[in-house]
């Protein structure tokens, strides 16, 4: 088989400078567009992105706190996973957050990523899987890798010491649980916040006398008592809905 670094020999992006406008203490930058965005984030590790974007969202006067489970396979090491995320926030303010947070899903141009799929083809061994052409590899794996965010798909590829070139598999398991807290966030924010319960409180001497009036007018043919027995029983406790 070719080896892939041959068909890139070098690496086709550089890392951008430009970060943008610094805001707050999460350190999140505001660059002008998708392409400086990327950049910008396949320069950082991805559980600071995970904290820089519950930060951002916090600015918006969102809460968010994703909730993680472990996962402790028998042929690896163990490691975490988010599975969901609370919430508090209203819905402009979910509107808001989720604009934010959704720069933090932006992914690497495709030829970013063959050239750290050339990196890591050059300082690993095998160079690829035998008997697959480097130009079918690296349009199979950077396709789908450009589904994942730029921090993430960099810190898959080249912060973690491969010894052999992976497969798919170990690439998309590690995508998929690196990605999981933001896209936690994502669809947290998504979602419309839950209607508060409504407040309630003991009916008044008034309202239980027209409900008495009201069933004593349906059921006629019941026995008085029984008619008394019902209305008491519905108007125990805070059985009234208060008025806004």
């Amino acid at each position: 088989m070719k080896p892939v670094s041959s068909l890139i020999t070098q690496n086709p992006t550089t890392e951008s400078k430009r970060t943008g406008t610094q805001l707050g203490e999460c350190g999140y930058a505001n660059p002008r567009n998708s392409m400086q965005i990327a950049e910008w984030l396949a320069t950082k590790a991805p559980a600071d992105m995970d904290k820089a974007a519950v930060s951002r969202a916090h600015m918006h006067g969102v809460t968010l706190e994703v909730k993680y489970e472990g996962r402790y396979p028998n042929n690896g090491p163990s490691y975490q996973v988010a599975v969901g995320c609370d919430i508090h926030g209203t819905s402009e303010q979910r509107r808001e957050a989720l604009t934010s947070l959704q720069n933090f899903q932006q992914p690497a141009p495709q030829r970013a990523i063959e050239g750290w799929l050339v990196e890591l083809s050059a300082i690993t061994a095998g160079k690829g899987p035998d008997g697959v052409d480097a130009d079918i590899l690296l349009t199979a794996y950077s396709s789908r890798l450009s589904t994942y965010p730029a921090d993430i798909v960099r810190d898959v590829l080249l912060g973690k010491a491969w010894k052999w070139f992976p497969t798919w598999e170990e690439l998309e398991k590690l995508c998929e649980a690196k990605t999981s807290p933001r896209r936690h966030m994502i669809a947290a924010l998504s979602k419309p916040p839950v209607d508060p319960e409504p407040k309630t409180r003991p009916a008044t001497q008034e309202e239980k006398d027209r409900i008495q009036a009201l069933v004593d007018e349906m059921f006629p043919q019941k026995p008085r008592a029984e008619r008394e027995a019902a209305v008491s029983e519905l108007m125990k406790g805070n059985c009234m809905k208060e008025s806004k």
